[in-house]
Order: C-alpha cells, then structure tokens, then sequence
C-alpha cells in the first residue's frame, strides 16, 4: 500500500474538498482524484462519499483514514527518534569497561553524559576482558574499554589503542615494607598482596625482575575485578595493591598511598584498547564514549607519583 495515497486521503479529509487538498499537496485536482481511486481500486472499497461540495469518509474510509493518521504520526516519530540519535541527543549505549579502565573512567564518564547527553540512556556492564568479548560479540553491549592481549587478533573487532599504562605495586604511606630501599620477592612474600586480573605482558615482567616467584599467580591472595575494595584494603592494612599505577593517582597525591620500591622496568606496562564490533555504524553516542576516554588516557598516562 502506497503511504502517499493515504496521506492524500487525509489531505481530502482534513481539508473538505478536493481543490484545498490538491493546492496543499502540490498535485492538480485531477491527479489528486486519480490517486484516490487507485487506493480505492487497490482496497476494493468506497472510502469518500462524494457530494456536491464536499466529501465525507465512508465507514471504510474512516477506518482507513484513523489507520493512516497514526502512520503518518509514527512516521514522523521515526524520523524525529533519527534526527535526536544522530545528534547524540537520546538512544541507549550500553559499554563494558574491564577494572582498571572502570576504576580510571566510570565516574567521571557517566558524569560527563549526564551533563552533556542528559537524554542518552547508559548502560554500564563490569568485568574481566573475556566476559566483555563475548558480551561485544553477542552484541549486549556496543563497546568496551579493555586489556588489549585478546584482541590482538581478532578480526572481527576493530580497536583503537590506548596509551601504555605503567604498572607497579603501591602500598600503605607508613607500610613495614617501605623501610627497605629496593624490595624484592622475599620481602614481598611476608604480606598479602590484592590485584585484579593482569595482563601476561604485566605478569611475564614481575616475574622477570622479581624472579619466578614473582609470577602473579604465585603472589596474588587476594583477586577481585572491582578495585575499589581492593584500593581500601592496601590503604587500611598491611596488603600490597599490585596494578596500573596511575589507578591510584588521587590516593598517592593524598599521600594515602605510596609506590613500593620493586625494581623498575619500563616496559611493565598495561596496555589498553577501546573496541568494538567491525563494520557496524556506530550511534554519536559512542563516538562521546571515544572522544571523552581518548582526552582522559593522556593525563592517566603521564600521571607520575610525587
């Protein structure tokens, strides 16, 4: 059915006769007649009643007539719901952030679309790298903020690298530990230490500046992908917070926390990626997401204790 037709079948009504309807919608009253007629001919029913100066609808008519009017309403619901998406005005972005990039982006993220996309529903999803992948791949959530090591080659993801991020431990301001100039394993193994899922670039070098006991997996008591516990606990007792350093920026300018002397390497880094689904258009809503994480990382990654 020809959705001008019917929009020509309002003109008629709300407008009473032929003539007005033609001269509003731009047709000769001929052609508007003709097109009546042929969605008459099309539905094989009457649906004016024509008089000598005016037409009214046919019971047929009207139920047609109520039927258009609420299509020509969602058409122009459609096209206005396109206008505001486009424009990054409304729509749902639903975003998946692994530990670090949630402890560094979450907060001041949903604050920056509160305040600049008040209208865009945002989702938020947390957790390891592997769990984000297969939300992104399964389509539940629209991008992510991660570790990189599993997406270095995945073909069907398209990402967009971050800035390294050192990594390190940080402890307590007045922690035993921090009597000795340069800690090794030994020390280290006499406290608990809390992380939350490294990356094997991360584990590969502790292990080779701290020795084989310096492999996470044989130094981590206590793991948790939500690091806001994680930093409390370093700050109120005597356990190690092992992870990108610049996670805990605000607590060491507090002078709450502060860098354990481990030897140093430069290329014990975290390294971070923002992705997505390859070959999708995107919604604007997530170039906000891409643009606002891009400005952040900088500042994340010159970060550099006092």
């Amino acid at each position: 059915m020809d959705f001008q037709k019917l929009k020509h079948l309002l003109a008629v009504v709300e407008h009473g006769t032929f003539s007005r309807a033609a001269e509003k919608v731009n047709l000769s009253q001929p052609a508007l007649s003709r097109s009546i007629q042929a969605l008459e001919a099309e539905l094989g029913l009457p649906l004016l009643d024509r008089g000598t100066r005016s037409v009214r609808l046919t019971p047929y008519g009207a139920c047609v007539a109520e039927r258009a009017r609420r299509m020509r309403f969602e058409a122009a619901e459609l096209l206005r719901e396109l206008k505001t998406l486009h424009s990054g005005e409304s729509g749902t972005l639903t975003i998946g952030l692994s530990p670090a990039p949630a402890s560094l982006l979450l907060s001041p993220f949903l604050a920056h679309m509160a305040a600049n996309h008040p209208h865009v529903r945002v989702d938020v999803e947390l957790g390891a790298t592997a769990m984000l992948l297969d939300m992104l791949r399964g389509e539940r959530i629209d991008a992510m903020v991660c570790d990189a090591r599993m997406l270095y080659d995945a073909a069907d993801i398209e990402t967009r690298p971050l800035s390294p991020l050192r990594a390190g431990m940080v402890c307590r301001k007045d922690h035993p530990i921090l009597a000795h100039k340069r800690v090794g394993i030994e020390q280290i193994r006499q406290y608990p230490v809390a992380s939350s899922t490294l990356s094997p670039e991360v584990s590969l070098r502790l292990a080779e500046t701290l020795g084989p006991g310096g492999a996470p997996e044989l130094m981590v008591t206590t793991r948790c992908e939500n690091l806001e516990p994680l930093v409390n606990l370093a700050r109120h007792t005597d356990t190690l917070l092992l992870g990108v350093i610049c996670v805990t920026r605000r607590e060491q300018e507090a002078g709450w926390l502060v860098e354990v002397p481990i030897p140093p390497d430069p290329q014990r880094q975290g390294h971070y990626v923002l992705a997505r689904l390859a070959g999708r258009t995107p919604l604007t809503a997530q170039d906000a997401l891409y643009a606002f994480t891009q400005q952040c990382w900088t500042e994340f990654a010159a970060f550099r204790p006092r």
